[in-house]
């Protein structure tokens, strides 16, 4: 009976981290619709900047909360190497994706960004020796061929978007450098240590250039940009992490990292139904080879065999 009760509450407990899991990438998804929205009034500065030093605070006291003041703790020597870090990971990076969206739309980005499995990938193969196995090669391969009948859109005339799917590709490779150059001090302290500190010097980077930089005063906000923005900070920034955060705790990396299919499906579904952006015969084929490719590239740590191994642990 004890036992049966206790695989109840382990199945209910993996149930509600998947669930996490895949509301994250739904959000994920999401972002570059409600960044979209955010440029009708603001400009990429101000969006990035905005984002991070409002969710900043929010994390610090939902993290005190949560696991008490002991998972702020760092070694001070480490701190330099998290503000570089840092760097990349928010202001550089987050900054190349609102100028792609600028130029491109919230679909093409979406896609493009979906293979940052890939660039890691690569980047770990370059930077730490990692192998590059047959499966990783070969579903890298049919991921970029994917996207290119994205960008093309079937024809061979320089595409329009060409500027922002271009900048779309820099911020994988700026993303992939950060979560690489990473491994480090994510084998020394806990994720949610490490988020911390992110979050506090990204938002400390942007802070200067944004209180010197000419911007919309939020009285100012229309109505949408209000929920764009809020919806980027709460949900994209702070509730994701979080959720993202706990199912690698729970759950292995590897399978974690499996609900990344849900982001693409999520950022076109809801760039078709909010933005009104046109789904193509080339938008479907490319989104499921981008899928298919990152299941050909994971497919040797099957999700449903992985999520067994965990309940039965």
């Amino acid at each position: 009976m004890y036992k049966q009760q206790n695989n109840q509450i382990k199945n209910n407990g993996t149930l509600l981290v998947i669930t996490g899991l895949i509301l994250t990438n739904i959000f994920w998804g999401a972002s570059g619709v409600a960044v979209k929205i955010a440029q009708l009034q603001l400009g990429t500065f101000e969006i990035v900047a905005l984002r991070f030093i409002a969710a900043m605070p929010l994390l610090i006291i939902v993290t005190v909360l949560w696991k008490g003041w002991e998972a702020l703790r760092i070694d001070k020597k480490d701190l330099p190497y998290i503000a570089i870090l840092a760097f990349m990971g928010i202001p550089l990076e987050f900054l190349l994706q609102v100028t792609s969206l600028a130029y491109t739309t919230a679909t093409c980005f979406t896609l493009i960004f979906s293979l940052s499995p890939f660039f890691i990938i690569f980047a770990s193969a370059i930077l730490i020796g990692e192998k590059i196995t047959k499966h990783k090669t070969i579903g890298a391969l049919i991921g970029f061929i994917g996207v290119a009948f994205i960008i093309t859109n079937g024809s061979l005339a320089v595409p329009t978007n060409l500027l922002g799917d271009a900048v779309a590709i820099m911020a994988n490779i700026v993303w992939a450098l950060y979560t690489v150059l990473g491994k480090p001090i994510n084998e020394k302290y806990s994720a949610l240590t490490v988020l911390n500190y992110t979050f506090i010097f990204g938002a400390l980077e942007l802070l200067p250039f944004y209180l010197i930089s000419p911007g919309l005063s939020p009285v100012e906000f229309t109505g949408s940009t209000w929920i764009a923005m809020i919806f980027l900070t709460i949900f994209c920034s702070l509730i994701a992490f979080l959720l993202y955060n706990y199912g690698t705790e729970k759950l292995p990396a590897s399978i974690a990292g499996m609900f990344i299919y849900v982001q693409p499906l999520s950022g076109v579904a809801l760039a078709a139904l909010v933005l009104g952006e046109s789904i193509t015969v080339y938008t479907i084929l490319g989104t499921f080879l981008i899928i298919y490719g990152i299941y050909e590239a994971e497919r040797r740590g099957g999700i449903i065999n992985g999520i067994k191994n965990v309940e039965n642990s």
